[in-house]
């Protein structure tokens, strides 16, 4: 992987992304990318078998010097001609195109983990494809729209300067810091200082910590992976589960899979402001989102309309409607000060409406921020 050039030293939440010495470096960094020449060089698709990034793996092989496809499954298999190798034959096509560049595809922890290991310390960079699509957007398709809309300098400053006066311990302080440097340059290696395990998200003693009387509210529950891991976490010693999903094939998933848990209760609803209903694009993964061109319709609601109880606790990974969620259960939290975990990356200025919101709701709230994901995904924030 190339080189960053070093940055300014800084203690966290001191770092200054309006100042002229930090556009300078930004600057050079970005040049110095674009001097790798990343349309014209021999192209190594790494963990190319990856659902994450099947579109720009295919607008690469279209548009640009693709020599292989690196993922271990498919290997001796080839896509529009262009053959699928194993990990292990890295080294051989190497040699042979010592001038290629690496495109690491893959999203997840163990993947990430996996494939630059298996890459090494080539002089070869590199780089992960939001990283390539910042630096020619033209080579992927409208389905990468978020990649500059994340990037805005102007945004980014606003953000840092925002949620650095509302963090104040030394983790949430780096993250910010280290969030904001991957969004400008889309180097992973910014995430990797201060990225959590995946499996570690919502329910982190430190961050969430938990009793044995707990009433949950699971905003996004998909097949019940939250609801398996927040009982793990409680011993099984909780009051009630509240779970909330709205797309029809993941709640029959969390149906099935949940039936032998007690005190639970499955609303096949999507939490909002008001009570309402949208349409919602159903996707093979954990992603279905609300979505007013989509033909399948599904019911709204706000919290405060519901019978909940006295919620202890609420996770919101909702695919950017976390924050009509906390507006639709303001007087719930207002009155009863659940623990909160919202996620915070599904849109370019989730820190900004999300915080806003979440200093509305009462003013006894500490805030701190955490990160589970080796790219952009899986900030969350969490209230106690």
């Amino acid at each position: 992987m190339p080189t960053v050039s070093p940055l300014p030293s800084f203690e966290p939440g001191k770092l200054d992304l309006t100042s002229t010495a930090f556009r300078a470096w930004l600057a050079e960094e970005r040049a110095r990318k674009l001097s790798l020449d990343v349309a014209h060089k021999p192209l190594i698709l790494i963990g190319a078998g990856s659902y994450l990034a099947r579109d720009f793996v295919a607008d690469v092989v279209a548009k640009g010097r693709v020599v292989a496809l690196v993922d271990n499954v498919r290997a001796g298999q080839t896509f529009e001609g262009i053959p699928y190798i194993g990990d292990a034959a890295l080294g051989n096509l190497l040699t042979r195109t010592p001038d290629a560049i690496g495109l690491l595809c893959c999203g997840s922890e163990n993947a990430i983990n996996h494939f630059t290991k298996a890459w090494g310390h080539r002089p070869q960079p590199l780089l992960s494809y939001f990283e390539v699509i910042s630096l020619l957007p033209d080579i992927a398709s409208h389905n990468y729209w978020f990649v500059p809309a994340f990037s805005d300098p102007e945004q980014i400053a606003a953000i840092h300067e925002k949620a650095g006066k509302v963090f104040s311990d030394a983790l949430s302080l780096q993250t910010l810091d280290a969030l904001m440097l991957y969004r400008l340059t889309w180097d992973i290696r910014h995430i990797a200082r201060i990225a959590k395990p995946e499996k570690a998200i919502y329910f982190e003693p430190d961050v969430m910590p938990m009793t044995n009387h707990e009433r949950l509210v699971d905003g996004g529950a998909y097949d019940g992976d939250t609801v398996r891991d927040f009982i793990t976490k409680t011993g099984g010693h909780y009051d009630h589960i509240h779970a909330f999903e709205i797309d029809p094939v993941n709640a029959d998933a969390f149906a099935f899979k949940t039936q032998d848990i007690k005190h639970l209760d499955l609303h096949r609803v999507g939490l909002w402001n008001q009570r309402a209903e949208m349409g919602i694009e159903q996707r093979i993964d954990n992603g279905s989102r609300v979505s007013q061109n989509a033909k399948v319709t599904v019911p709204l609601d706000a919290m405060d309309n519901m019978d909940l109880g006295a919620v202890s606790l609420i996770k919101l990974d909702i695919e950017g409607a976390e924050n009509q969620a906390l507006e639709g259960g303001r007087k719930l939290i207002e009155t009863h000060r659940p623990k909160l975990a919202v996620c915070a990356y599904h849109k370019a200025d989730d820190f900004l409406t999300i915080l806003d919101t979440l200093l509305s709701l009462r003013d006894d709230y500490r805030l701190t921020l955490r990160h589970y994901s080796p790219i952009l995904f899986d900030s969350v924030i969490f209230a106690l």
